[in-house]
């Protein structure tokens, strides 16, 4: 909000410097952004009158205008069409710096004396432009004659402004009346209110507005007044408009945008000629009905906007802009004035709907009060009179059916002290709000000494007792308050644990050579279904989640017309990942956490449950002088996963093959840890590669673990042992097992067997063959041996050899090959 010095004087008189108001403003809450000058530039540019002007004698378009600026008296060589005798006009002198009206870009010059066609010019007569005030340059700026002659422009027209961030709950500081009641609060300056017009004799029609909508708009108030006459506004109007950022356009326009400039109440004429019956009716839109606003724009309005209309048609979008076929014109004599009170969140809806944000709605959706629509209708009603003394009100209309009063709000005494930290004397309290218009006085209420308030009802943010404590505190000023050290002691600090587990798991897979990428939770219907080959319905399972009874999160507003719903898996938004990685790059090792969104019943938030998502595609190695080029497979993001999940504190993991929709039969698993499943792990099924647009051919490894029930399994502290100084020893073992048996049983039997000095198990080999009996099958394992403490003897490490064979027999029914 901009808010010009001057106009900000005359409602409160006082000699500060504006850099001065601005920074007592900024501490008493109200964020002054900068503080401008216009005409700050304008060096040897003085106020003139003209005393003739005289044909050019070399030029048709040209005159010779003599002007008189006091101590400074010249002819200068101008083509304006407007200038005239007798008028007060803006004169530069040689040296003055000025904008170049006839460039497109802003660009400065000094003025310097020259001779047009014969005739010496010594100075210049100035245009708006020219003087950067607007981007009019067709003629001289016309001063008003009152100006005086000889003094310096800058000093006459000359503005400083401050530019104000206004937060959302301060809406009883948008107006220049609002910075000027804060402004002399602070300074205990009183507030000289601008000029109000008596109504109440004026006669009452109450068929002149009818209110359908009460819900949507609590007041509306329509005065009608004839005999009124378009015209530009004077001078001092214009100009204080343009300071304060709004372009003048016509005396009505611009006084009902100056009142809510000062009073910041929206109001609005309309040429009551394009009124059918002459009446407003305020209701909600109607089904597929449209309104052309002042920008020229066909909107298409919705029942749950409000709208002004006549007897028949809209007429305006209530709050946000008005219509072009009731708008003033030149010709307009009378008019029907509106100002009225709307619902906040429904003007929000309506501008953001629109994608028309205007000054008007800036101040509808912060909440304003119903009881200023009546003091800003008497203010515009008295500026409308000034400008057009002939004009006469002839009827109005006040539909207010619940009105708004003051409320009473009680402030225990000792809430100050208890808040601040800091306590002033009841004299100080009293008088600090009473500046604020607030009517304190101390009292008992209920056997407490406390400060009973009246707070009017334009200070929508004043309800609470602390609120009250605020008040007196920024009104002091901050400043005043004593700087102390924070004492006690400091509350313990505990990270949440699964946001460590999460934090954890991204740094061993990045450890581990894994890319992480960062996903949008939502996904269509078609992800889903791609998710199964054939893709002709959803499947039983999404990723590692069962498909739900209940119908998935919707979104009513989604960010795209395809993301109709939250996801239940991350399983799509990554093979969508990889396959455009895959585009430039022949092997992928990504990862993602991110969370997946489970229904749990109507009208309940979903279960957001904390994945992990990760996985290869492509190739593994790429052909080079050690190694052949080999694509990825099951085992890649097994290893993987075997490495993370005891580094995370999970014990007794187990991997089971089960038979999954989205991955491929006889390469698909089930992770459990404790016995509870906790994820899933497998190759994707090509089909389903493919419908996600990974290339025919592409192997894609995968897992999906649900870290939540991860988390839920019991976690143990991960113990780290020290490298060991002495020289490991490694001893093979070829298992001969039923072929029913899987490979995690035998490595646990090893396990046992081998005891805390087994570093490692690792499997090499498989094999079935005319050797073993048929049914069979014989697992080589190479076990790693090694004690902190000494080096292995032979005769221990044939003990440990007996144990395994022991545990072998005992736990799978294994025996060793010779």
């Amino acid at each position: 909000m901009k808010v010009p010095v001057r106009w900000l004087k005359e409602l409160v008189p006082n000699d500060l410097p504006p850099s001065e108001i601005a920074q007592r403003l900024t501490m008493a809450g109200l964020e002054a952004e900068a503080v401008t000058e216009i005409g700050g530039t304008w060096d040897r540019i003085y106020v003139g009158v003209v005393e003739r002007v005289e044909p050019h004698p070399n030029a048709d378009r040209l005159v010779l205008a003599t002007v008189n600026a006091g101590e400074h008296h010249l002819t200068v060589v101008t083509g304006a069409p407007n200038i005239r005798e007798g008028q007060k006009v803006p004169l530069a002198l040689a040296g003055a710096r000025l904008i170049d009206g006839y460039s497109e870009e802003f660009r400065m010059f000094t003025l310097k004396p020259s001779t047009i066609r014969g005739v010496r010019s010594e100075g210049m007569v100035c245009s708006e432009k020219e003087l950067g005030l607007s981007d009019e340059h067709e003629g001289i700026l016309v001063l008003d004659p009152d100006a005086p002659v000889g003094v310096p422009l800058r000093d006459y027209l000359g503005e400083s402004v401050i530019e104000f961030e206004i937060t959302p709950n301060l809406v009883h500081a948008f107006s220049m009346v609002g910075i000027a009641r804060e402004l002399g609060a602070l300074i205990d300056a009183p507030v000289r209110l601008p000029e109000l017009t008596d109504l109440e004799a004026v006669p009452r029609d109450p068929g002149l507005v009818i209110v359908e909508a009460p819900d949507l708009c609590p007041r509306y108030v329509g005065v009608v007044i004839e005999n009124v006459r378009v015209e530009p506004s004077p001078e001092w109007l214009q100009r204080r408009l343009a300071a304060a950022g709004v372009r003048p356009i016509s005396n009505i326009v611009d006084i009902t945008n100056y009142v809510m400039l000062e009073w910041g109440q929206p109001l609005h004429a309309f040429d009551r000629r394009f009124l059918h019956e002459g009446r407003i009716v305020v209701r909600r839109a109607r089904p597929g009905e449209r309104i052309e606003t002042l920008d020229h724009v066909d909107r298409e309005l919705t029942p749950d906007m409000l709208v002004i209309a006549d007897a028949d048609r809209a007429v305006a979008i209530a709050g946000v802009m008005g219509g072009l076929e009731s708008e003033i014109r030149d010709d307009t004599t009378t008019i029907l004035l509106e100002a009225a009170n709307f619902n906040m969140l429904n003007i929000r809806h309506t501008a953001r709907a629109q994608r028309l944000r205007t000054e008007a709605s800036a101040r509808f959706e912060r909440g304003l009060d119903p009881n200023l629509v009546w003091t800003a209708t008497q203010r515009a009603v008295a500026l409308i009179l000034q400008l057009n003394p002939e004009a006469r009100v002839t009827v109005m209309a006040d539909a207010y059916a619940e009105p708004r009063y003051p409320k009473t709000v009680v402030m225990p005494r000792n809430e100050i002290p208890r808040l601040l930290g800091i306590d002033y004397p009841d004299e100080v309290v009293l008088d600090v709000l009473g500046r604020l218009e607030l009517q304190p006085e101390i009292r008992d209420v209920d056997g407490v000494r406390s400060v009973v308030v009246q707070v009017p009802t334009y200070r929508s943010d004043i309800n609470i007792p602390a609120d009250v404590v605020e008040e007196v505190a920024r009104i002091v000023g901050y400043e005043s308050l004593p700087e102390t050290l924070p004492w006690g002691q400091t509350p313990h600090v505990t990270r949440d644990p699964m946001r460590r587990l999460i934090a954890d798991t991204q740094d061993l897979l990045v450890a581990a050579g894994m890319t992480e990428i960062i996903t949008y939770p939502m996904v269509s219907e078609d992800d889903l279904r791609a998710l199964v080959p054939g893709a002709e319905a959803a499947p039983d399972r999404y990723g590692f989640f069962p498909r739900p009874e209940l119908d998935l999160v919707t979104a009513r507003n989604p960010l795209r017309s395809e993301w109709t719903m939250m996801r239940p898996t991350l399983l799509p938004a990554w093979l969508k990942n990889v396959a455009e990685n895959l585009k430039h790059s022949a092997g992928v090792a990504v990862f993602e956490t991110g969370r997946v969104y489970l229904p749990r019943g109507l009208d309940e938030l979903p279960d957001e449950r904390p994945t992990l998502c990760l996985g290869f595609a492509g190739e593994r190695h790429a052909a080079d002088l050690y190694h052949q080029a080999r694509s990825v497979d099951y085992f890649d993001v097994k290893g993987v996963v075997d490495a993370l999940l005891p580094r995370l504190g999970a014990v007794d993991i187990a991997v089971r093959p089960i038979t999954h929709p989205s991955l491929h039969p006889g390469r698909a698993a089930e992770i459990t840890v404790k016995g509870e499943p906790v994820g899933i792990i497998g190759e994707v099924h090509p089909v389903v590669a493919e419908q996600f647009g990974i290339p025919a051919g592409q192997r894609v490894a995968v897992a999906e673990i649900d870290l939540k029930a991860l988390f839920d399994t019991g976690l143990s502290d991960v113990e780290l042992r020290p490298v060991s100084r002495y020289q490991q020893v490694e001893q093979d073992f070829a298992v001969v097992v039923d072929e029913a048996v899987p490979a995690d049983a035998v490595e646990a039997a090893l396990r046992a067997g081998a005891g805390p000095l087994a570093t490692s198990v690792r499997l090499f080999d498989i094999y079935r063959g005319p050797a073993i009996d048929a049914g069979k099958k014989s697992l080589a394992y190479r076990v790693t041996l090694s004690a902190p403490d000494r080096e292995l003897s032979e005769n221990e490490i044939q003990r440990i050899r007996g144990r395994i064979e022991r545990q072998l027999a005992r736990q799978v029914s294994g025996t060793l090959r010779a």
